[in-house]
């Protein structure tokens, strides 16, 4: 006698082995063939996109921490039983640039194969840049972000521009047009997006002197 497996189990899916399962009959009945089941498991992992920084981590059902360094593929190195539950999800967030990433297709049931299509899509976050205005009176005053549109400014106070800017992307504010009688100069105007809005760029206006005809520094 040979006693074999005919068809596998699935839902979970299960891979069966058969012990003392041959022989010749001998006077009896055989009853100490055994089939022992395991449930398979399966792998998760997928691509990444998009990323520009470090320290971005992935979590698998909320286990340890997969670090991932470049982008392209990844696995995580526990497998998962057929049947179970898995749920791919961000651990820590890459900096340096400041990023965002997210997952698509990060959550679902173990079939009968490795799970290749989780997706991670990482987009640099933006900041913006801007300041305080003082002493100025009338109007005119103008500023310029990186060489871009002028940003009329009408008043004391605060003030932004309203293009933000990557992080990691270096700024420059500078002085487009000059308001009548007055002479306005910057501070802190220049340097690069650190993972925060950018708002203590200063610029002050003064009156305008003239010695000789000619416009001398207030």
């Amino acid at each position: 006698y040979a006693v074999t497996i005919a068809a596998q189990p699935s839902n979970p899916t299960q891979t069966c082995a058969v012990t003392n399962g041959s022989g010749t009959i001998a006077g009896a009945n055989v009853t100490n063939v055994g089939v022992t089941c395991t449930t398979n498991s399966y792998t998760v992992g997928g691509s990444v996109s998009g990323l520009g920084g470090s320290g971005l981590a992935l979590s698998l059902n909320g286990g340890a921490s997969l670090p991932i360094s470049a982008n392209g593929a990844f696995t995580f190195p526990a497998s998962v039983a057929s049947g179970a539950t898995y749920a791919v999800t961000i651990a820590a967030q890459p900096s340096g640039p400041a990023q965002v990433c997210t997952v698509s297709n990060g959550s679902g049931t173990i079939a009968a194969a490795n799970v290749t299509n989780v997706n991670v899509t990482c987009v640099t976050r933006s900041f913006t840049v801007g300041g305080t205005v003082s002493g100025l009176i009338g109007s005119g005053l103008a500023l310029k972000l990186n060489g871009g549109a002028s940003l009329p400014v009408a008043s004391n106070g605060a003030f932004t521009f309203p293009t933000a800017l990557a992080d990691g992307t270096g700024y420059t504010v500078t002085v487009a047009a000059q308001p009548g009688g007055k002479a306005c100069t910057v501070t802190n105007g220049s340097g690069t997006i650190a993972g925060a809005n950018v708002s203590n760029v200063g610029v002050v206006c003064s009156d305008r002197i003239f010695a000789n005809g000619f416009e001398v520094s207030p």
